[in-house]
């Protein structure tokens, strides 16, 4: 199944233009890492594909039962919000659950945990908990409790990790994975457990990173900007 069909994809910045007239392919199954020199535009392409940026001119083409999702070097977060709140904030009832049990297990308010528990029961929400409680725990993220804004910017871009991760988990069967500079922040054992979790869910990638190590291990074909 093809998921992107790009053409003649240029994109200046002023007068400085970063590429002009690429075009390519990404099937489902590819796992690509995109390499070039800082300042040629990989992070622009990647907001291109996902839409948060329009190219001068060409055309990027997403296929219609395709979901994009973005991990970004700078992420965006409701700053005011618990970590728990911005990294569960979509409007799933399974989300929801895990959601409340987390705040309700931060609080030791028994009311609410049980009510929690119930609710978690309902939307037969354990395995997928099992899964973030591990993402959580592998990324060093704990204090659910406290506002975004007090976070570190190592803690931010793994918050921002955990939530791109639990979200793939959540979206329809074709996904494509834009993930740039993922593994900025993380320790070894961090990233050999990234190594693992992607390989273990089989998406679709297009990566970005300086870490030729992790590229080797996670992508099958290099591409050049």
């Amino acid at each position: 199944m093809n998921y992107v069909s790009v053409e003649n994809l240029t994109k200046s910045y002023g007068i400085m233009p970063l590429f002009k007239g690429i075009s390519f392919n990404i099937n489902e199954g590819d796992r690509i890492a995109l390499v070039a020199r800082n300042g040629i535009g990989k992070t622009t392409l990647l907001r291109i594909l996902s839409g948060k940026e329009v190219p001068d001119s060409g055309t990027a083409k997403v296929h219609k039962d395709v979901h994009l999702v973005l991990f970004e070097q700078d992420p965006q977060f409701i700053e005011t919000a618990s970590v728990t709140q911005n990294l569960f904030n979509q409007a799933h009832p399974i989300m929801k659950a895990i959601s409340n049990y987390e705040m309700a297990m931060e609080t030791e308010d028994e009311n609410l945990i049980t009510d929690a528990i119930m609710e978690m029961e309902e939307n037969n929400a354990w395995d997928f908990e099992s899964k973030v409680k591990t993402i959580l725990t592998q990324l060093n993220i704990h204090h659910l409790e406290q506002p975004v804004s007090k976070l570190s910017g190592g803690q931010r871009k793994r918050v921002s990790l955990a939530k791109t991760l639990i979200q793939i988990g959540f979206e329809p069967k074709h996904v494509l994975l834009l993930m740039d500079e993922p593994t900025n922040h993380l320790d070894l054992n961090m990233i050999e457990w990234l190594e693992n979790y992607l390989e273990q869910e089989k998406v679709t990638l297009l990566l970005v990173s300086h870490d030729r190590y992790f590229l080797e291990a996670v992508t099958d074909e290099i591409w050049e900007l």
